[in-house]
């Protein structure tokens, strides 16, 4: 077992790598958080000291990837140079607008980013690249720096069975079907928006309580509700959904571990409890534990040459229409001492995709970030029309409303 250094590159190094080239902008691979706090805000001095002292617990952020696709450390690491002051409201918005100019990768791929705020209201925005982190790797690196979390550790053996591997065929060559043309995705652009949609956690949970499914199902019938909506489309939807890899005695790994499971959302389905029975028959425990089995055989056992153009089609919205990612829940934060009150998922667009979307849960509220191509009409029907189908569900499920469950408002960018 090996302290505080990177994952070893790997297939989906190479794959982030790839589609940072193809982007029609180098930040569209960087993805993140955005935290809204309370009280004062820190000056950008108490937090680059912070991060400072905690930064070298998180190996990701002080290396870089050389031109061999190796990491090295960062022999001229400089926290000014990752941890900045950004004016502007505290909202959701595309990491583009943060980030201009990303890092080169003669440096770590990463910037913070102080958000000063007004009043007794500030942010921090953490954007990384995902050749560095995936979505668990992004929360539990703000765990390491602010909340004292052990550093994450390497273990040097840990790859899966080439047989496994094999698991993953079908959902490999599900990628040659083609998704259903939907009206609303017109010529990709290159340009950015974000909008997002609020509902509280407790609805979610007693939704999957009554109908006797997860809350991830309960998202994605709530989401199959919604692209219904947005694009009348009468043909089932399939989808890009990320899938954590890492074993159970991993869960503290650090790195980018992740599958992508194409899944059709029952969009063609009216009533919502058929939606919800055919998502569960769709997302069964059985079949997302094999898909996890065959991702993880996939991505340690196959050359990149082999696979790397099979995930990337999982990006391509002739083959998947969006993409439906899943924060795990963050405990409490805090930044210095200031309260964290709101966290939001800062999603990111591979290219040739149209809008991809993340589920954050944090306290009481459960918030949906969407990101888009501004070629894609309507993009906050979508946001909105999630919100909208939780109720729907809850209503069909029997889950009486609570005055407690009044949802954040909807933000749009």
């Amino acid at each position: 077992m090996s302290l505080y250094r990177p994952a070893a590159p790997d297939l989906l190094t190479h794959t982030f790598l790839a589609m940072e080239q193809a982007a029609p902008d180098a930040s569209d691979v960087y993805f993140g958080v955005l935290l809204r706090c309370g009280g004062v805000a820190p000056s950008v001095g108490e937090l680059r000291a912070q991060v400072m002292s905690r930064v070298g617990m998180v190996p990701a952020l002080t290396h870089r990837l050389n031109d061999a696709v190796e990491w090295e450390p960062d022999p001229e690491f400089d926290i000014e140079n990752h941890v900045l002051v950004a004016d502007g409201p505290v909202d959701v918005r595309p990491v583009r607008e943060w980030m201009p100019d990303p890092p080169g990768h003669d440096h770590p791929l990463w910037r913070m980013w102080l958000l000063p705020g007004t009043g007794a209201e500030w942010g921090l925005a953490f954007a990384v690249h995902h050749g560095v982190l995936d979505g668990t790797g992004v929360m539990r690196a703000l765990e390491v720096l602010f909340a004292g979390r052990a550093g994450s550790t390497v273990d040097d053996e840990v790859s899966g069975s080439a047989v496994a591997a094999l698991r993953a065929v079908p959902n490999m060559l599900r990628t040659l079907r083609s998704a259903p043309e939907l009206n609303v995705f017109g010529e990709l652009t290159g340009e950015r928006r974000s909008d997002t949609a609020a509902v509280p956690v407790a609805r979610l949970r007693a939704i999957a309580d009554a109908a006797q499914v997860s809350v991830g199902q309960v998202h994605l019938v709530a989401m199959a509700g919604a692209v219904r909506r947005w694009t009348g489309v009468d043909a089932d939807v399939p989808v890009c959904v990320p899938v954590d890899t890492r074993r159970s005695d991993e869960h503290d790994r650090s790195g980018v571990h992740l599958g992508l499971v194409r899944i059709a959302l029952p969009t063609a389905t009216e009533d919502p409890m058929r939606r919800i029975r055919l998502a569960a028959q769709r997302m069964s425990q059985r079949r997302m534990s094999s898909a996890r089995i065959g991702a993880r055989a996939l991505i340690d056992n196959v050359p990149v040459r082999w696979s790397g153009p099979a995930l990337q089609r999982l990006g391509d919205r002739r083959k998947v229409a969006l993409t439906a990612s899943v924060f795990r829940s963050a405990p409490g934060l805090s930044i210095l001492g200031r309260p964290v009150a709101d966290l939001f998922a800062l999603p990111w667009l591979p290219p040739g995709h149209g809008c991809f979307t993340i589920l954050a849960r944090y306290g009481a509220t459960a918030t949906l970030s969407v990101l888009t191509d501004t070629g894609v009409r309507g993009a906050d029907e979508l946001a909105r029309g999630w919100a909208r189908e939780v109720a729907v569900l809850a209503d069909a499920a029997g889950v009486a409303p609570h005055a407690e469950d009044t949802a954040a408002p909807v933000m749009s960018t």
